[in-house]
């Protein structure tokens, strides 16, 4: 269904609105009634060796709610920068409605935001002189609600709830912090890098690596592989139900983790400080790309040859949402 501008504004209005709302209404359900809780601390700008100090019980609280509700650029924030609050908090069982809401409007405001995509609208495009023009849909939207501000991964970026289940599911029983480095890893196909690199005016490859990819077989799957972020993750697991095996998941832990209970996992893994610069690192044994790239202009890698007729099947528009090898 195709929306128009102005319905796509006021759909932004009313979800900005009741976005900040639920977000309000969660921060100070935590800060009134949360029982326990554990934030990470960034590492001392000053290169201190000293130890940070450790957070009160009401500091802990404080900073999670407020780490909920950052949706927006503060000052001094790098315009690349994600600011990350890796932590968890015990709440009562109502919390979860609370945050369940948080999210379904961080669903609908990333809905929104991305059906203005390619939308321009008349506004002021020069403030000094208070001339106007065609500008993107939503720079005019966002400022309209006060909004500029708007760091968009911040405020679309989903609250993990650690739910039990009445199957397989109990009480969560171990939660471990760490740093992790995964690749970014984007699918793609011959035809596909093709079109791309002989389009008017494009620069990706050189001609030597167009002509290299053209000798590739018909529909070959290809992988462009960047560096990839160090951001931190966690390892969860829950205490199983009756006969059934534990479960065990890995999540990214930009934000708060929020449980229902009385108390911090027993077994807890806090987050180191910084990523450790000198860690040695297991070799992997999920290898699916070759170990050198194809092209010398752009990260091309062709997948090892047993693989290369299932990659075939899958949509190479799709990113690869997985660490790869």
């Amino acid at each position: 269904m195709l929306h128009s501008n102005s319905s796509l504004r006021a759909e932004l209005g009313s979800t900005l609105g009741l976005l900040q709302d639920s977000l309000r209404t969660l921060a100070d359900y935590i800060t009134d009634r949360a029982h326990a809780a554990w934030l990470w601390q960034p590492p001392s700008r000053t290169h201190s060796d000293a130890p940070l100090r450790d957070l009160s019980h009401r500091e802990t609280l404080d900073r999670i709610a407020l780490a909920f509700q950052l949706i927006k650029y503060e000052d001094g924030q790098d315009p690349h920068e994600s600011r990350i609050y890796p932590g968890i908090v015990a709440v009562p069982a109502p919390c979860m409605e609370l945050a369940d809401a948080v999210n379904h409007h961080k669903a609908v405001l990333a809905r929104v935001l991305k059906a203005m995509d390619g939308r321009t609208e008349i506004g002021i495009s020069d403030p000094r002189t208070g001339d106007r023009g065609e500008r993107p849909l939503r720079e005019v939207a966002l400022e309209a609600f006060y909004f500029r501000r708007l760091h968009h991964w911040q405020a679309t970026r989903r609250i993990e709830v650690l739910r039990e289940s009445a199957v397989a599911m109990g009480t969560v029983e171990y939660v471990g912090f760490m740093w992790a480095t995964s690749r970014e890893v984007r699918r793609t196909s011959r035809e596909s890098l093709l079109k791309q690199a002989l389009a008017p005016g494009a620069t990706l490859l050189s001609e030597e690596d167009i002509q290299i990819v053209k000798g590739l077989p018909d529909k070959e799957p290809l992988a462009i592989v960047r560096p990839g972020h160090t951001i931190p993750k966690a390892n969860i697991r829950w205490q199983p139900r009756s006969a059934t095996p534990a479960t065990t998941r890995v999540r990214v832990a930009v934000l708060p983790f929020i449980l229902v209970g009385n108390q911090l996992p027993d077994r807890l893994r806090k987050l180191p400080p910084s990523p450790a610069s000198n860690a040695p690192r297991l070799a992997r044994t999920d290898i699916e790309i070759e170990s050198s790239p194809l092209c010398h202009t752009l990260p091309v890698y062709r997948y090892l040859k047993p693989l290369r007729s299932s990659k075939r099947q899958l949509n190479p528009k799709l990113p690869d949402t997985t660490p790869s090898a």
